[in-house]
């Protein structure tokens, strides 16, 4: 079985974020955890929605910010990357997202207001021709408090050189 692999939004510790480094991400007590991966899983669901159905408004809708400030170089805020480049190759047909497949999240709480939580996941596509294409994602969502729930307001990947570097540094 032929698999296309991805590495699909892999969002940025070193970048825009190099100075912060990883050390600053901790695992949340468990019942923050439960406030954060809502959060998390909101936003992938989202996320794969748009791709499936080729629509990066699905996402802008629900996360207004995101549509702002886009730097693919960098990475900050690539989603409509994402679905143009995917839904250009082939038709998407279902989705699957894992958002603590390779770890838990840890989360970098930079107010009682504000955070950042790194995904480390996966994404699997199911395409018409039943192949499968996905894979890793590495993605620091940057989220605010809204009425007691955290909301995502800025995403940020690695590029596939920054990826590399981080891989190189674990």
């Amino acid at each position: 079985m032929k698999k296309v692999i991805l590495i699909l939004g892999i969002f940025g510790l070193i970048g825009c974020n190099a100075s912060q480094g990883q050390v600053s991400f901790n695992e949340p007590e468990p019942s923050d955890w439960v406030e954060y991966i809502k959060a998390v899983r909101e936003y992938m669901y989202y996320r794969t929605q748009a791709v499936l159905q080729d629509d990066i408004q699905i996402l802008w809708d629900r996360y207004p910010l995101l549509e702002s400030n886009s730097k693919r170089e960098t990475g900050v805020n690539t989603e409509k990357y994402e679905v143009e480049t995917l839904n250009d190759s082939f038709r998407l047909i279902d989705a699957n997202f894992s958002e603590e497949s390779h770890e838990r999240i840890k989360v970098k709480r930079l107010s009682d207001q504000e955070a950042v939580i790194l995904v480390h996941g996966g994404i699997g596509y199911l395409r018409d021709d039943f192949e499968e294409s996905g894979g890793e994602i590495l993605i620091e969502l940057y989220v605010e408090k809204e009425d007691r729930n955290w909301k995502v307001v800025k995403t940020d990947e690695y590029t596939l050189e920054e990826y590399k570097e981080w891989i190189k540094g674990r």
